[in-house]
């Protein structure tokens, strides 16, 4: 047989082979077209990608479709023929299961269609259309087949195929209702878990979280044996996460965990996988990643604390623990991340990790910038594992482990002391109490490592602590270790210096503590031995002096003044510094102590040769040198002036002056040294003196007594217009008594006078009247001294006058002396009305002049009576006797009146007469007024007044009173 031949015998046969292949191979892979999600070649990675799940690859991509190799022509042609005849057993009136079956077979050969062209990588000629009409063609097949036969056998794989479809064409949303649906329907389903786990992860791609779960649940409630329920815990979880349940999240995280049923703690990842099955491994690996992820989200790091403490054997947790941290670093959390350890190392203490974690801690804490509490977290540390620790003691100790410590201790305790001198800057008292913690922490260093390389800067840093925290005995001991016990220490000597420092602070702070004599003593032997032994060991040492001169100042601040000059005479007779300030210091020393055993002549001599050296830079000492050489020569005026030596004390008072700054000293100073020119009356230059004092210190307590000192110094040197100036200030001086002030006041006045400056002494006078009217007597008198200054009877000298009267009359006092001024002036006062009044012609018109005449001589009478109310004798008969006279020459004016022209003859004649008529009752008036003078001598008062009424009598009638020789020689010898 020809091979055409066989050819065509086989042809048929090979064609019924491929259909029947082609149909096997369609039916066989929709069956089994979605259990590759279980397949051995799948991994929790692919599935992460295919729904979104992996947090770093967050694609979403098409499930992928079962690959269908393109089949032969031959194949496809029978394919569309099983179709054909498909359809054509649906059309026609088959049994019910046979047409049921036929309407499946139709739609799956479709569906398989269509799938192999979607994943086919083959050009084909099949437009979007047709494939689209096939789907749709499909799908209205599955349903209605399910309409039509809602009891058909295999309903679970048509509804199963029918959410294939309506995947396939886009239709998301029907395709979750319909696997729902299966699950619902067919609760037995083979394809149950298939289909609600495909349902719940299309409902997580549109994030419909919370359907998703449910769907999940599906699977997860069941054991953990059933299809799918690894992947669907683990969505499950992942959905808990999304929805920020992290709580439901842990929980689910952890049940896969708790699959791996730990009989121990584990404490990395390698070790829990490997008893995890094999394909197991990746999606455990990452639960460990999700519960930690879900931890994160707690409002606490503390949390996992919490969760943990339980009790539940979760021998895993060591990994959560480490994957929270390492999920809070990665996020910058560098805090919680460092809390994290340290939670667990707290927790945990013995656990293998507890140590690495503590470490993992700081570094956090130092990864993050936080020095503070990384430095808190190394002191935990060496609190945990370091010298002091049981780990310390082990014998498994390593150099490692040894050289971390050590590293940490060295860190904290650098750290501890920037902070405490940082916090000594400005709260020098609050850092005390740091300073000794931090000198216990050098402490620990020096003891745990003897050998140290650095233990030369160790002792020194912990030291300088202890000085700082004010254990100053316990600092110069340590001081005293590096400079004479510490083999090749290169800062001996600088050691010993700060040991002597420490000692001195020692001694200090007992006599500030109140402590018992002997311990204050004993320490300031201490201080002295330290000293003695710096100087004897470092005799180079370029603080040799200083220290020295610092042992002169405690000797001097215990007043050891002896020892003090012993110390410093050599040095300052040497001469041979290299330090002028310690020079200096050496020649102050000196002074002072020669001044505090109050041998002022030679610390006198030092004080002169230290103030030239000291220069601006040292301007406060030079104020204490200059005062204390002015108080040296001032202490030997007072030597002076105690041997009664005045005039060498003046000149050491006044050398003193010149010296001293202080004002103080100064004005002590110059008033002493005019004192004592006073005392042996040199007043010119006590003058001198005290102008100078009065006039650099005005405001002074002396001022006063200067001042006293200075008007009598000048009135005792006839210097009175100065004397009155300095009177008229001691008048103003608040301070001083009233009667002193009123003495000064009238005594300026009286010098102005007499040195004939009477427009000041007026003025002088004037005040002193205003100020001081009492007592009575003494102003009267300056009022009388003011009106003799004037002409008399002139208008201030009669103003004068008159102010005596006023102020008598106005003091009311019985001041016999005022009275007496009173009445002479009141009589002076009269006098003037008198001649007033005298002075007045009777001329014609004389009805003009008589009016005239008549009121001047009542005023006169008035004021006489007046003066002569006084009842002063003297006074009163002059008033009567003017009176008298005043009667009398008017009468004599009124008969020597001008006579008017025009009379004459008897006219005249009646006139005249008419004139003796009126003149003569005048005349009776005035032998009246005289003869009341004359009845006074009866009573024994003969004056001036009586005298002159008699004289006047004996004129006015000679008959009568003009034959009595010898009386009136009597009375005018009694006058």
């Amino acid at each position: 047989m020809s091979r055409n031949d066989h050819a065509k015998k086989v042809a048929p046969t090979v064609a019924r082979r491929a259909t029947m292949a082609m149909l096997i191979a369609i039916v066989f892979s929709a069956s089994h077209a979605y259990s590759a999600i279980e397949g051995d070649t799948q991994t929790i990675g692919s599935l992460l990608d295919r729904n979104a799940q992996n947090p770093d690859r967050l694609i979403v991509r098409p499930t992928p479709k079962l690959e269908i190799d393109d089949a032969e022509k031959e194949i496809e042609t029978a394919r569309r023929a099983a179709i054909q005849h498909y359809e054509r057993v649906i059309a026609l009136a088959a049994a019910p299961a046979v047409r049921a079956e036929s309407m499946r077979r139709a739609a799956d050969l479709r569906l398989e269609f269509i799938e192999g062209h979607i994943s086919s990588e083959k050009n084909t000629n099949t437009s979007q259309a047709s494939l689209q009409q096939e789907l749709s063609t499909a799908i209205n097949l599955y349903k209605q087949l399910l309409k039509e036969y809602p009891d058909y056998s295999a309903g679970d794989f048509v509804l199963y195929q029918l959410a294939r479809a309506y995947d396939l064409s886009e239709q998301g949303d029907n395709s979750i209702d319909t696997l729902r649906r299966l699950a619902v329907e067919y609760p037995q389903s083979t394809r149950l878990y298939e289909s609600s786990f495909r349902a719940a992860e299309m409902l997580y791609l549109r994030k419909r979280y919370r359907e998703a779960v449910a769907e999940y649940q599906r699977i997860s409630g069941r054991e953990s044996t059933v299809e799918f329920w690894w992947l669907a815990q683990y969505k499950q979880a992942w959905t808990y996460y999304q929805l920020s349940d992290y709580e439901a999240a842990v929980a689910g995280f952890a049940n896969i965990l708790n699959q791996l049923d730990l009989k121990s703690e584990i404490s990395s990842l390698d070790d829990m996988l490997l008893a995890a099955p094999e394909d197991r491994t990746e999606l455990l690996r990452d639960a460990v990643r999700g519960m930690s992820r879900a931890f994160s989200k707690y409002p606490s790091s503390d949390d996992i604390n919490t969760y943990f403490s339980r009790g539940d054997s979760q021998n895993y947790f060591p990994l959560i623990y480490r994957g929270l941290a390492a999920i809070f670093s990665e996020e910058k959390r560098y805090t919680d991340a460092a809390h994290v350890y340290e939670s667990f190392a707290s927790l945990h203490p013995q656990h293998e990790l507890a140590q690495g974690f503590s470490e993992q801690a700081v570094k956090s804490y130092q990864d993050g910038g936080f020095e503070e509490l990384a430095v808190a977290g190394q002191e935990q540390y060496i609190a945990s594992y370091g010298p002091e620790s049981a780990v310390w003691l082990g014998d498994t100790l390593s150099d490692s482990h040894k050289s971390l410590v050590r590293q940490y201790m060295g860190e904290v305790v650098k750290f501890r002391h920037a902070a405490a001198q940082t916090l000594a800057a400005s709260e020098p008292e609050n850092a005390r109490p740091q300073f000794s913690e931090v000198a216990d922490k050098y402490l620990a260093i020096i003891s745990a490592f003897p050998e140290d390389k650095e233990q030369e800067t160790l002792i020194s840093h912990y030291a300088d602590a202890l000085y700082d925290a004010a254990r100053f005995a316990d600092a110069a001991a340590q001081y005293g270790k590096l400079a004479y016990e510490l083999e090749g220490a290169k800062a001996a000597g600088d050691a010993a210096l700060a040991q002597v420092k420490s000692y001195r602070q020692w001694h200090e702070s007992l006599k500030l503590s109140g402590a018992a004599e002997a311990e204050v003593s004993s320490a300031g032997e201490t201080v002295f031995a330290a000293i003695a032994k710096f100087a004897a060991s470092f005799p180079s040492h370029s603080q040799r002096s200083f220290v020295l001169l610092a042992g002169a100042e405690d000797y001097y601040a215990l007043n050891r003044y002896d020892d003090v000059i012993a110390i410093c005479q050599p040095l300052v007779d040497a001469k041979n510094w290299s330090d002028t300030s310690l020079q200096d210091k050496a020649l102050g020393l000196l002074a002072d102590a020669y001044f505090a055993k109050e041998d002022f002549g030679n610390s006198e001599t030092y004080y002169a040769a230290l103030v030239p050296r000291l220069g601006l830079d040292n301007i406060e000492r030079k104020d204490v040198a200059e005062r204390r050489l002015a108080i040296s020569v001032y202490r030997q005026a007072e030597v002076a002036r105690e041997q009664g030596q005045a005039r060498l004390a003046a000149n050491l008072f006044q050398r003193a002056a010149d010296l001293a700054k202080d004002k103080d000293l100064v004005a002590e100073a110059l008033f002493n040294a005019a004192g004592q020119l006073f005392e042996v009356k040199e007043w010119s230059q006590s003058a001198t003196l005290l102008a100078r004092f009065n006039a650099q210190f005005s405001g002074h307590s002396m001022a006063l007594d200067a001042d006293k000192m200075l008007a009598t110094a000048y009135q005792k040197s006839s210097q009175l217009d100065k004397s009155a100036k300095v009177y008229e200030r001691i008048a103003l001086y608040q301070s001083a008594s009233s009667e002193l002030r009123r003495t000064a006041q009238l005594t300026a006045g009286k010098h102005y006078l007499s040195a004939g400056a009477s427009g000041d002494g007026i003025r002088v006078l004037t005040t002193y009247l205003k100020a001081f009217p009492k007592p009575l007597d003494e102003a009267q008198k300056t009022r009388l001294m003011l009106a003799g200054l004037y002409p008399e009877n002139s208008k201030s000298h009669l103003k004068w006058l008159r102010h005596i009267v006023e102020a008598d009359q106005l003091s009311g006092e019985n001041n016999a002396q005022s009275q007496l001024m009173a009445a002479d002036a009141s009589y002076k006062l009269a006098m003037v009305d008198v001649a007033s009044a005298n002075a007045i012609p009777l001329s014609l018109p004389i009805e003009k002049s008589l009016p005239r005449r008549r009121a001047a001589m009542e005023k006169a009478i008035s004021s006489l009576m007046k003066s002569s109310s006084f009842g002063f004798s003297d006074i009163t008969t002059l008033a009567n006797y003017e009176l008298g006279e005043l009667y009398r020459k008017f009468a004599t004016a009124l008969m020597e009146s001008e006579v008017p022209t025009k009379l004459d003859g008897d006219v005249l004649e009646q006139y005249m007469i008419l004139l003796e008529e009126q003149a003569y009752p005048f005349e009776e008036k005035a032998i009246a007024e005289y003869e009341s003078n004359m009845a006074l001598v009866g009573e024994g008062v003969w004056t001036a007044g009586v005298r002159k009424s008699l004289i006047a009598l004996a004129a006015l009638a000679p008959a009568k009173y003009g034959k009595q020789p010898h009386l009136e020689k009597v009375y005018d010898s009694l006058y």
